[in-house]
C-alpha cells in the first residue's frame, strides 16, 4: 500500500535508493519522489524543478533545462547550489546530456549533443569550427534522444534518409561546469567520421557512446584544456542480440550503482502493436577481452529503466525490499516489474495523482 507525505521544503532524504522521481503539472511544478524499496511516495513542490527538464545528473547534482529556452546550469538537489553553465545557441534542439561527475570532482565534465539547422542564419553562434559537417549529418540521433517514447524502435533500419538530414549538423557542446566560460563544440562528423550515434551513459567518470549500424562501443575522451575530444573504439563486436525476429526493441547503456559493470539491456517488445515489452537481454562489457557478454543471471541486483528515455540504474538487493533478478521499467504513468527468472510481468502505480493526459517526466535516481 502506498503512504503519501507531504513536505513542501525538501526533497526526501531518508528512504534506500533508487528514488524513482515524477515531475508533472502543467509547468512541471509538482514532483513525486517514489521509494520502490518503501513502496512509499512523497508529494513535493520545489521551486527550483519547476518549469525545467532533468537532463543528467551525478550524485545529487542535476542538470537543469528551461522548458521554454536552452538555459542549462547545474543544481544540487540538497544543499541548492546552483551552478550557472555557459549560453548554449539560442536556436537549436538539445539532444542529450551527460554529467561525467559532481563539480567538485576534478574529473568533473557536461556534455550536450546539439543539433542545428544548417540555414538557421539566426542562430546565435558561428559554425566555424563545424565546417566539416556536411549533409552526411543524419537525423536519426532524434531516435536516440533522451526523449521519445517509441523513436527507438528498430533504430539501426531507420535512418530516415530524406532529404531533412542534409540540413542538420549534429555538434558535441562540453566544459567543466564553473571554470569554462564558454563552451568547447566540435562537430560529430570530425570526430568519429559518422553520424550514426546511438546511446550513451557514464562509466567511471568517462562518457560511452554506441555508434554506427553496428552499435560499436566507444569511449569519448574530452581534453577540457584543448577542447578536443578524441573517439576510441572499445570493441569491433556487437551485442548478439534478438533483434531480427522483433518488430520492437530499445536498448540501454547503464553504469552499475556499484560502478563496476557496465550494462547493456536489451527490451524485446511484443503484443498487438509491438509496445508492450516482453523479454529482456542483459550483456555485460569485458574490459580485458573487448567484447559483451550474455548474462545468464543478473544476481542479486535489480535494474531499473525508464521506457520512453532511456535512463537507467541498478540496486543491489541485499537487505532491501527490492526483488533480486528483477528489471523495473516505467511506462506511461505505470511501474512494471519483470521477473528474470519466471519472465512475469507486475504492475503498479507509484502515484495515482499523476494525470492520464498530460505530460510528465519520469526518472531514476540514485543520491549518493
Amino acid at each position: 500500500m502506498l503512504l503519501e507525505e507531504n513536505n513542501n521544503a525538501q526533497p526526501p532524504y531518508s528512504a534506500q535508493h533508487p528514488w524513482l522521481l515524477i515531475c508533472h503539472g502543467d509547468v512541471m511544478q509538482k514532483q513525486t519522489f517514489f521509494s520502490v524499496s518503501e513502496n512509499r511516495y512523497y508529494i513535493k513542490s520545489i521551486s527550483e524543478l519547476k518549469e525545467k527538464i532533468l537532463c543528467a545528473y551525478a550524485d545529487e547534482w542535476l542538470v537543469l533545462q528551461s522548458i521554454y529556452s536552452n538555459d542549462c546550469y547545474l543544481w544540487n538537489l540538497i544543499s541548492n547550489e546552483k551552478i550557472q553553465l555557459p549560453p548554449l545557441p539560442a536556436k537549436c534542439d538539445i539532444l542529450k546530456c551527460l554529467l561525467s561527475a559532481p563539480p567538485h570532482d576534478p574529473e568533473c565534465q557536461v556534455i550536450f549533443l546539439i543539433e542545428t539547422t544548417l540555414d538557421d542564419n539566426d542562430t546565435n553562434e558561428d559554425e566555424d569550427e563545424n565546417s566539416d559537417g556536411d549533409g552526411d549529418e543524419d537525423s536519426n540521433e532524434d531516435e536516440n534522444s533522451d526523449g521519445d517514447g517509441d523513436g527507438d524502435s528498430n533504430e539501426d533500419e531507420n535512418s530516415d534518409g530524406d532529404g531533412d538530414e542534409n540540413e542538420n549538423l549534429l555538434t558535441f557542446y562540453f566544459c567543466k561546469p564553473g571554470y569554462n566560460e564558454e563552451f568547447h563544440k566540435q562537430d560529430v562528423q570530425s570526430i568519429i567520421g559518422d553520424s550514426r550515434l546511438g546511446i550513451w551513459t557514464v562509466f567511471k567518470k568517462k562518457f560511452y557512446i554506441l555508434m554506427g549500424m553496428q552499435d560499436i562501443l566507444t569511449c569519448l575522451d574530452i581534453d577540457n584544456d584543448s577542447g578536443r575530444i578524441t573517439a576510441t573504439p572499445m570493441t569491433n563486436e556487437s551485442p548478439d542480440l534478438l533483434r531480427s525476429y522483433h518488430a520492437f526493441y530499445k536498448n540501454y547503456l547503464i553504469q552499475s550503482s556499484s560502478n563496476d559493470m557496465l550494462l547493456y539491456v536489451h527490451l524485446i517488445g511484443n503484443g498487438r502493436e509491438f509496445e508492450m515489452p516482453h523479454h529482456f537481454q542483459v550483456f555485460l562489457f569485458d574490459f580485458i577481452r573487448g567484447r559483451w557478454i550474455k548474462a545468464e543471471s543478473i544476481g542479486e541486483i535489480a535494474i531499473f529503466i525508464s521506457f520512453p528515455v532511456k535512463t537507467g540504474t541498478t540496486c543491489s538487493t541485499k537487505d532491501t525490499n527490492l526483488n533480486k533478478e528483477c528489471i523495473y521499467f516505467t511506462d506511461g504513468r505505470y511501474l512494471y516489474i519483470y521477473n528474470w527468472i519466471t519472465h512475469s510481468i507486475s504492475l503498479s502505480l507509484p502515484c495515482p495523482h499523476v494525470s492520464k493526459t498530460k505530460d510528465h517526466h519520469m526518472h531514476w535516481l540514485t543520491l549518493n
